[in-house]
């Protein structure tokens, strides 16, 4: 969650997008929208990798926020469509029972009515399709499957495409495309190899991360043999190799990122600032990046510590205005000595 480049560039093309890649030598995962500047020079800079037998290798996964962003205002448009017509056929009954108390003809009202109530039901049924759909797809996109295994890029490709069959129209155009990219489960290889890595033994591996799961997820159980067995996988005491193998495992599901959060929190902050200033200037975006770097969260697992706290970066204070006051050379020198302490 920690901000390390705010660059106010000109454009978004991929050169300028290399520049700021370039220093990140020992990248190996990145994550982004599907914009094109930053996807080629990711690309670039991962085949540069491959012709280094020492560099380390470098994928690029799509962020699932922008897919789920996109789905839920196709979604909203959808629902919307589907009230007002909701409300224009409520209308038209009404308009029905006026005409009949008033003694007039209302079997072409009647018509218009029932015709008005076949688009609106029409409409609702086709907003509750696209809802399951998505949701189908959005579940697929999870580092767990329903029941609590982890997932494969195998299973969620299978889901998606089931999904898919229902999200039609071109108003899911995009997301479908989204959906289709390859780059959106690469978070799922990238986790597998990982665990791989951490526990070989495969039974192991899974029963840790059911247990990882369990213990993170509490998905409502209504069966009361099934509850029981996920307390007792939840709960039971674990010999030394046992938690041993639960920390590592424990440690790569933590660890594995589905979107680019650090940089939304990011665009939340500077998009206030654009409102009252309109205009971003470089000093202003360091300013804005240090206070994001320093400031404490309020909750959740990284309640009470700062970005540099959870980065692991020791500075003499976290405290904002006091390291903008700070002597340059004296907190240079701090800076220092704790890389050499630590």
């Amino acid at each position: 969650m920690t901000a390390v480049s705010c660059a106010a560039a000109a454009d978004r093309k991929a050169e300028t997008w290399a520049e700021q890649l370039a220093p990140l030598d020992r990248l190996e995962f990145a994550i982004s929208d599907a914009a094109k500047g930053i996807a080629k020079a990711v690309s670039d800079l991962a085949q540069s990798r491959r012709e280094d037998p020492e560099a380390p290798a470098l994928e690029h996964g799509l962020d699932v926020f922008h897919t789920t962003m996109e789905a839920r205002r196709v979604l909203a448009r959808g629902w919307r469509s589907a009230e007002a017509a909701w409300e224009k056929a409520e209308a038209a009954d009404l308009a029905v029972a006026r005409s009949r108390r008033q003694g007039i003809d209302a079997r072409g009202v009647a018509r218009s009515a029932q015709a008005t109530w076949v688009r609106a039901t029409a409409l609702f049924e086709q907003a509750e399709r696209h809802e399951a759909a998505w949701g189908r797809a959005h579940t697929a996109l999870d580092m767990f499957r329903a029941d609590g295994r982890l997932n494969d890029r195998g299973h969620a490709r299978a889901e998606i495409a089931e999904a898919l069959a229902g999200l039609t129209g071109a108003d899911w155009a995009k997301v479908r495309n989204f959906l289709n990219d390859s780059r959106s489960l690469s978070f799922l290889d990238r986790m597998r190899r990982r665990l791989e890595l951490a526990e070989p033994d495969a039974g192991r591996r899974e029963a840790m991360a059911w247990r990882w799961w369990l213990s993170h997820r509490r998905v409502a159980c209504p069966h009361p043999l099934m509850r029981l067995v996920r307390a007792v996988g939840r709960e039971v005491d674990l010999t030394g190799p046992e938690r041993a193998s639960y920390d590592r495992v424990s440690a790569v599901l933590r660890d594995t990122f589905r979107a680019s959060s650090a940089v939304e929190c990011m665009n939340s902050v500077l998009r206030m600032q654009q409102s009252r200033h309109k205009v971003m200037t470089q000093p202003r975006l360091d300013l804005k990046r240090l206070y994001w770097n320093c400031h404490e969260f309020r909750s959740g697992p990284r309640k009470k510590a700062c970005p540099y706290e959870v980065l692991g970066l020791r500075l003499p204070t976290y405290d904002f205005w006091t390291l903008l006051q700070a002597d340059p050379k004296e907190l240079t020198q701090a800076l220092s000595t704790a890389r050499n302490t630590g």
